[in-house]
């Protein structure tokens, strides 16, 4: 942490993994991020973030071939 605060560079890392977290597609926060390639904007600015394991399961709820069995 910078002396005194955030830096520029953390909030641009809060901002593009906020917009991954929320659904926004990579192709399009990697045009805000003012990348070349998409693989940069997650490499470089997302992170695991809380939930994951719980939001995979409800994408595939309605899915017939997925048991609701834990």
């Amino acid at each position: 942490m910078a002396p005194g605060g955030l830096r520029f560079h953390d909030l641009r890392h809060s901002y593009a993994t906020e917009l991954v977290s929320r659904g926004v597609p990579v192709n399009d926060v990697q045009a805000v991020m003012g990348h070349e390639k998409p693989s940069t904007t997650l490499n470089l600015y997302t992170h695991r973030s809380d939930g994951r394991p719980q939001r995979i399961r409800d994408a595939f709820a309605d899915d017939p071939l997925t048991s609701n069995d834990e």
